[in-house]
């Protein structure tokens, strides 16, 4: 999972496109530490590894 730019780290955009949120929900998952992130001054981004890795510890498991 890598941004278009291939540069590795995904932009709050990329991400809330990945899993179907808002940007301000992704932003809020990162302020409060759901979601690891990176902060560079006012930018954020996200480790494509901890954004698979978020979606894997929400994934629901089948019941019987």
């Amino acid at each position: 999972m890598e941004d278009s730019s291939g540069k590795g780290l995904l932009s709050p955009g990329r991400v809330a496109e990945l899993l179907g949120l808002s940007k301000p929900h992704v932003y809020n998952l990162a302020k409060d530490g759901e979601l690891p992130s990176i902060k560079f001054g006012r930018a954020v981004r996200f480790d494509p590894k901890d954004v698979e890795a978020y979606i894997q510890e929400h994934r629901r498991q089948k019941t019987a």
